[in-house]
């Protein structure tokens, strides 16, 4: 949903009014026990400078009239379609957008445009007009999703790898979720999460050297089929990716002109230079190179 109007993906999307979403225009937490979940009884256990609303304003790019016409909540989808120019990939850290969107919604005060499960299922939590709090500088002209998964660790962080995933005889690499009793929240009923690429991907991301397994291809799938709609909504929004003069993937912070200057899909990593998602695994190519697919 962008500005009111329903746009098809052609694949499985849950908004925040769905049975099974999750809404981020709710001041209550999610998960916490039902009698506790007020902004009034959860506000001493958040951070001290939460709101109970976890998204805002497009206002950076708006005039004192703009600004004065969209406030209320009604945007015209041409205005919209004026201020985004960037979508943000994040992988979430949490390996399940059930657990991605408590972490975000009752623990942080932070939100997120979409997450994509494991099993592909994508979920809107806001319409696409709403300011997500997401990747700060960006936030204003950008939107985000968040990518189930456990993430990317420095090489010498087997441990934390292991935790979360384990080798199947002739199966392959299978995701393990903590065992703790929480439901995995699937909408796929048998799901078994399987990276598209069985083995550990290393790779250099603000010089860093990191280990990571790869996201699902059903979350590929989603994601392409995601992006494409996107770039198809938005004109600004191109198909591409930051790339160095030769081509290749830019794995760094981009200087702050060329942020500014930038339009098209982009990696937490290119905006912050304490953020390393979505990891050295994730094949921007694949996303890409499948969305301009769909778009023709």
């Amino acid at each position: 949903m962008a500005a009111g109007q329903l746009f098809h993906t052609g694949t499985r999307v849950l908004l925040w009014m769905d049975p099974g979403g999750y809404d981020a225009y709710r001041v209550e937490r999610r998960f916490a026990p039902i009698e506790e979940s007020s902004w009034e009884k959860s506000k001493p256990k958040l951070p001290p400078d939460s709101s109970p609303n976890r998204y805002g304003l497009r206002r950076e790019r708006l005039t004192s009239n703009q600004i004065a016409q969209v406030r209320g909540g009604g945007w015209p989808l041409s205005l919209l379609q004026d201020v985004i120019d960037q979508f943000v990939i994040h992988f979430d850290a949490s390996g399940t957008s059930k657990r991605c969107f408590g972490v975000l919604h009752d623990k942080r005060c932070l939100s997120v445009h979409f997450m994509i499960d494991l099993d592909g299922t994508i979920y809107q939590t806001l319409d696409l007009k709403e300011r997500a709090w997401h990747a700060t500088t960006s936030n204003g002209r950008s939107i985000g999703v968040e990518m189930a998964s456990p993430g990317a660790f420095g090489v010498a962080e087997s441990d934390a790898l292991n935790r979360w995933y384990r080798e199947e005889p002739g199966q392959g690499t299978v995701l393990k979720l903590p065992e703790d009793g929480a439901d995995s929240g699937f909408q796929v009923p048998g799901f078994v999460p399987r990276p598209a690429r069985s083995g550990r991907v290393i790779g250099r991301i603000q010089d860093k050297e990191l280990q990571q397994y790869d996201f699902t291809q059903e979350q590929y799938e989603a994601l392409t089929r995601l992006t494409a709609t996107l770039c198809n909504v938005f004109p600004k929004l191109r198909c591409d990716y930051p790339k160095t003069a030769g081509g290749d993937l830019v794995r760094e912070k981009l200087d702050d002109q060329t942020l500014k200057d930038y339009r098209g899909l982009i990696g937490h990593f290119h905006i912050q230079t304490d953020k390393v998602d979505p990891g050295p695994a994730f094949d921007w190519e694949r996303v890409t190179r499948g969305a301009r697919r769909w778009i023709r």
